[in-house]
């Protein structure tokens, strides 16, 4: 029987000090940010009447993400 946690758990930790928590909330963030762009690409282009913001709403969204990822958890 372990006394330890489950977020104490040795085994979670995947290497650099992340834990799979972490691990699982950056995955999601980087799904969500770039579904999030390309839905508000598709917005527009619905608008406009355009075919092209899609893709550019989808390389922003992922930016975006990718920038705020890196600002929460890589500049510890």
């Amino acid at each position: 029987m372990s006394l330890l946690k489950p977020s104490d758990d040795p085994s979670t930790d995947i290497g650099n000090g992340l834990t799979e928590k972490v691990a699982w909330s950056i995955t999601s963030y980087l799904i969500s940010g770039a579904l999030l762009g390309a839905l508000a690409g598709w917005g527009v282009d619905h608008l406009l009447g355009t075919s092209f913001v899609v893709g550019i709403g989808l390389v922003v969204g992922k930016a975006l993400t990718l920038y705020y990822v890196w600002l929460r958890y890589g500049t510890h």
